[in-house]
C-alpha cells in the first residue's frame, strides 16, 4: 500500500469515529437506550464505510479491480473507525459505554494526531474536530422537542 493509500485509510478510521460520535451523542440528548445506539450505531457505521467505499471507488481512473481494492480497504477502514464509539453499547450500561466510548475516541484522536506528524498543530486540530462534532450536535439536537 503505497503512502497516499494508508492516508485514506487513516483519513476512513477518523471519519467514522467522528462521524458516529456525533450521532451516539445526538441519540443521549434524547435519552435513547443502548440498544437504540448500539443498533442506530451500527447501521450508521454501514452505511457511512459503504459511501466512503463507494467515493473512493469512483474516484479512481485505474483499472476497475485496483479501484476495488482500495474501496474495501476504505470499507473496513471506516468500519474500525466507527465501530470504536458504538460496540461499548452493546455490552455495557450507557454511563459506563459512554466513558469507554469517550476513551476509545480520544486514543484515534491522539493517534490520528500523531500520524498527521505536525506537532502540537496536528493534536489540536483532531480533538477540536472531535469536540466541535460533539459541541454542534449537541446544540442542534437539544433544539429539537422530545416527544412524550
Amino acid at each position: 500500500m503505497n503512502p497516499e493509500q494508508r492516508q485514506e485509510q487513516t483519513f476512513g478510521i477518523w471519519d467514522g469515529t467522528v462521524s458516529i460520535t456525533g450521532l451516539i451523542f445526538g441519540l443521549l440528548i434524547h435519552k435513547s437506550p443502548e440498544s437504540a445506539i448500539a443498533v442506530g450505531g451500527l447501521g450508521a457505521s454501514i452505511s457511512a464505510g459503504v459511501s466512503m467505499a463507494t467515493g473512493e471507488f469512483e474516484k479512481g481512473d485505474g483499472p476497475w479491480r485496483e479501484r476495488m481494492k482500495i474501496a474495501v480497504t476504505m470499507l473496513t477502514a471506516t468500519l474500525i473507525g466507527s465501530i470504536i464509539p458504538i460496540w461499548p453499547f452493546f455490552v455495557f450500561s450507557k454511563s459506563v459505554a459512554l466513558m469507554i466510548a469517550g476513551l476509545g475516541c480520544a486514543s484515534v484522536a491522539g493517534w490520528i494526531g500523531w500520524v498527521k506528524h505536525k506537532g502540537l498543530k496536528g493534536y489540536v486540530s483532531v480533538y477540536l474536530t472531535l469536540l466541535l462534532s460533539i459541541a454542534l450536535t449537541l446544540g442542534v439536537v437539544s433544539l429539537i422537542p422530545q416527544s412524550a
